[in-house]
């Protein structure tokens, strides 16, 4: 709250809208155009500010226009004067319940002059045990690093208010500076389950969590997050928690039960599609999204996970010549191309289709690598070795298709040897 706001009251009673209490009146005629020139001084001007309601002070004797003193000059970090003005208020006003004492109390803090600060707190306390007297007297413990101390006094300002930002002040102190987790845990469960799931508190606790990888307890915590503010990135947090845990199951009842947003399942299926390499959750992808890519996965990881032989060769075979007639892409062309070479289905229609993906990426190990293996298994070894012996990739099955392309070669090469010398004899 801006320091001036204490004077738009005085404006109203000044225009006559509000006709008590006494200190409304005008003691002279052009009170309320200082008023508003002091208001817009101390937008622009702090000093001229000063001067404008000592000058209304002076004329009046009016210890409003004293307390704004009091603040201006501690806005100004003039704190020797901020502390003679408090002890002139105090002196002059001793029943005004103007709290002007904390001004001096900062301004001994600003000083370093901790202790000083410290008795004037601890002095006031005692006159008015309330919220902020509890809160200074803790600050300046925190300031001279007596923690335990900042506790006790922290204890006792959250004892009168139940403040969830003083909780958060004390379990900090708990957890930061005393390393006492627990402490700050028990607190703040003790809140949660009595006042409910304040937002500062929640979050405080669920960062010590973090802290002590106890992720059970911070996904409840981040659920009673998400309950209380249906904020939406609460319910991401468990969904990334749950992934990182493989919990897929209860993230998928998470989402469904919360009716939550569809990209959070998509990003069930595709983490999991990613971690376990499963054709099922990538036919779920492609399903979800229409995207041909996963079709393509759901195909190759069901094939090579498969045990039933010819029928699922006949699968992943009609799967891609269904996927070609949709999308072309060169990944697809040489993937169904090897599998028509390998298994000597079609050695020279698969030889077509990887050289249909040579075009779009001609130095493609893989797909050079196919090539070489369908001139292999149609016995042109010469053709297969021309190619392959030109990879430089040290991968293990086109290691095994060297060799075996190589000792084909060799032996076309023994076999035309022998028959030339067998025509000159």
């Amino acid at each position: 709250m801006p320091w001036y706001s204490g004077l738009v009251i005085i404006l109203l009673f000044l225009s006559g809208c509000v006709q008590q209490p006494q200190i409304g009146k005008k003691s002279f005629e052009n009170e309320d155009e200082l008023i508003v020139k002091g208001l817009l001084y101390e937008e622009k001007n702090i000093s001229k500010a000063i001067n404008t309601f000592d000058d209304l002070y002076k004329k009046t004797d009016k210890s409003i226009y004293l307390k704004e003193l009091i603040k201006l000059n501690f806005a100004k970090k003039e704190y020797n004067k901020t502390i003679s003005l408090v002890d002139k208020f105090n002196k002059k006003y001793p029943n005004d319940d103007g709290n002007v004492i904390k001004y001096k109390i900062h301004s001994y803090i600003n000083f370093n002059n901790l202790n000083k600060a410290l008795n004037i707190a601890k002095s006031s306390l005692k006159q008015k045990r309330n919220l902020e007297n509890y809160k200074i007297v803790a600050y300046i413990y925190i300031q001279k690093k007596d923690y335990k101390n900042a506790i006790k006094y922290l204890k006792s300002a959250y004892s009168v208010s139940h403040n969830p930002d003083v909780l958060a002040q004390m379990g900090d102190l708990f957890f930061k500076y005393l390393k006492e987790p627990n402490e700050a845990i028990s607190y703040y469960q003790t809140h949660i389950r009595l006042y409910g799931c304040d937002e500062t508190i929640c979050n405080r606790l669920a960062n010590i969590y973090r802290f002590l990888y106890d992720y059970d307890n911070l996904i409840e915590i981040y659920k009673k997050l998400f309950n209380t503010t249906s904020n939406i990135k609460y319910a991401t947090k468990i969904v990334y928690l749950y992934l990182e845990l493989d919990k897929y199951n209860e993230v998928l009842k998470f989402i469904k039960k919360n009716k939550l947003e569809d990209n959070l399942t998509y990003l069930v299926y595709q983490n999991r599609f990613n971690k376990k390499h499963s054709y099922k959750d990538a036919y779920k992808l492609y399903k979800y999204t229409k995207n041909y890519k996963y079709f393509f996965w759901y195909s190759v990881y069901k094939f090579e996970n498969s045990k039933k032989g010819l029928v699922d060769l006949k699968n992943v075979i009609s799967n891609l010549e269904f996927l070609l007639q949709k999308v072309r892409k060169p990944i697809y062309l040489n993937y169904l191309g090897y599998i028509l070479i390998d298994y000597d289905v079609n050695p020279k229609k698969g030889i077509k289709l990887v050289k249909e993906a040579l075009k779009y990426n001609p130095d493609s190990p893989e797909f050079l690598d196919s090539l070489a293996w369908g001139y292999y298994k149609l016995k042109e070894c010469k053709k297969g070795y021309d190619i392959i012996s030109k990879i430089n990739l040290d991968d293990k099955d086109i290691n095994k298709h060297k060799k075996l392309i190589r000792r084909c070669y060799d032996s076309t090469k023994n076999n035309k040897k022998n028959r030339r010398k067998s025509k000159k004899r």
